[in-house]
């Protein structure tokens, strides 16, 4: 059963709420076929998550949600930059990346400016999360060479949506479906990466 466990108080609504950056970052997945924890993986001297926690704040996050799973005491462990966060719980792996994405938009505050959610294993650097942040659209995806990447943020006014994405219903591609999406172009190929296998994250080790 999924649930939700935080190290910090919940957010409460900020002074300038239409300007709070959010993020719900990911990292609560079985890494079946990566064969252990994704956000443990070694990246650019650092953890996955460590690295992305990093570039979050360096893009001038003020809300930061991490959504953990079954692993998460061996991720809180060796990831002290959680500290600060809010981590919450994802211990039920059937609900997938939708179950995920509700409980990590249930712990924000409802009143943010923009949502921003990343998956730990696609990396992109602070400059990229930055262009989404000042895009001002409903949606905002990035794009390498007219290809569509992500993460994805979204207006805070998609905030109610995102608690209640399903996997039945085709999580959160439905929501980006039902609004007007904006295209930022960027010139950072990692938007199109997903570190889903050994083979994967080879590949991108030796291209950084």
């Amino acid at each position: 059963m999924a649930r939700v466990a935080r190290h910090t108080m919940r957010a409460v609504p900020l002074e300038g709420a239409e300007r709070t950056h959010a993020a719900i970052l990911l990292a609560a997945g079985a890494s079946q076929r990566m064969g252990s924890p994704k956000a443990l993986l070694a990246w650019r001297g650092t953890t996955l998550l460590a690295y992305t926690v990093g570039q979050l704040r360096a893009a001038g996050v003020d809300q930061l949600v991490v959504v953990l799973g079954l692993a998460h005491e061996q991720i809180r462990q060796q990831v002290p930059e959680l500290h600060g966060a809010t981590v919450a719980l994802n211990l039920d792996e059937a609900s997938g990346r939708s179950g995920s994405i509700r409980i990590g938009a249930s712990a924000l505050p409802d009143e943010v400016g923009r949502v921003l959610v990343q998956s730990v294993d696609q990396p992109c650097s602070a400059a990229v999360l930055k262009a989404l942040y000042a895009a001002d659209a409903t949606v905002a995806v990035p794009t390498f060479e007219g290809r569509r990447g992500h993460p994805v943020c979204f207006s805070g006014s998609v905030l109610s949506e995102l608690r209640q994405v399903s996997e039945e219903t085709e999580g959160l591609r439905a929501v980006v479906r039902r609004h007007p999406v904006t295209m930022v172009a960027v010139t950072d190929a990692w938007v199109t990466w997903n570190l889903n296998d050994p083979q994967t994250y080879a590949d991108a080790v030796r291209s950084i």
